[in-house]
C-alpha cells in the first residue's frame, strides 16, 4: 500500500503543482529549522529553503522511494546551506561579550532562569557557528534537529564512525567553550 506521501510524490513527478504546494507546506518548517540552525539568519535561511524546494522540484525524479523523504530533503537543504555559507564567507563574527548581558542576578527566580536558558541557547548557537563545517552540520542534524545517526549518515554520506567522531568533537568544543564562558561570567 502506497503512503500518502508517496502518492503526492508520484503526482509531483507528473508535474502536479498543487501536490508540490502541499509538500512544501508540510515540510517547509522542518527545512527552515535546519537552515536557520546552520546559518543563524532568518533571511538567509528562507532563501536556502526556497532554493532547496526549487531543487526538490527539479530533482524529484531522482528521489528513491525506498529512502526516507526527510533524509533526502535534509541532504538538499544542508548542501544548500553549506553553499550559502561558502558564498557569504561566513557572516561577521559576533563577539560573545555582546551576547552576555549584565542581567544575571544572584536570585534565581523563573525569569532569571528563563533568561539564562535563552542566553545559553544563543551561546550554543554562536559556538556552533565557529565549528568546522562538518562538525557544525553533524551537531545540527543530530543534536538540534534530533535525527538518528542513520539519518545523518543518509544525509551526509559519511561513515557512522566519522559521524560519531565529529559529533564527539563538536560536543566537546561546545561544552568546553560554554563552561569557560559561564564560569567567567559567574565570577
Amino acid at each position: 500500500m502506497q503512503s500518502v506521501l508517496q502518492k503526492i510524490i508520484q503526482q509531483i513527478k507528473k508535474g502536479d503543482r498543487e501536490a508540490f504546494r502541499k509538500l512544501v507546506e508540510h515540510y517547509q518548517q522542518s527545512a527552515f529549522n535546519l537552515a536557520f540552525r546552520m546559518l543563524g539568519d532568518d533571511d538567509e535561511a528562507r532563501d536556502v529553503v526556497q532554493d532547496s524546494f526549487i531543487r526538490i522540484w527539479e530533482k524529484i525524479d531522482t528521489y528513491n522511494s525506498k529512502e526516507k523523504f526527510t533524509s533526502w530533503m535534509y541532504k538538499i537543504v544542508s548542501n544548500r546551506a553549506i553553499d550559502r555559507l561558502r558564498a557569504i564567507r561566513r557572516r561577521p563574527f559576533i563577539s560573545i561579550e555582546k551576547l552576555i548581558p549584565d542581567l544575571m542576578s544572584s536570585g534565581e527566580n523563573s525569569s532569571d532562569i528563563y533568561l539564562e536558558n535563552k542566553e545559553i541557547g544563543e551561546l550554543i548557537r554562536v559556538i556552533t557557528d565557529g565549528l568546522p563545517q562538518k562538525q557544525q552540520l553533524i551537531f545540527t542534524l543530530r543534536d538540534l534537529q534530533g535525527l538518528s545517526t542513520q539519518e545523518v549518515k543518509e544525509i551526509t554520506g559519511l561513515l557512522e564512525s566519522s559521524i560519531k567522531s565529529n559529533l564527539y568533537h563538536a560536543r566537546k568544543t561546545i561544552r568546553e567553550k560554554l563552561l569557560a564562558i559561564l564560569t567567567f561570567e559567574r565570577q
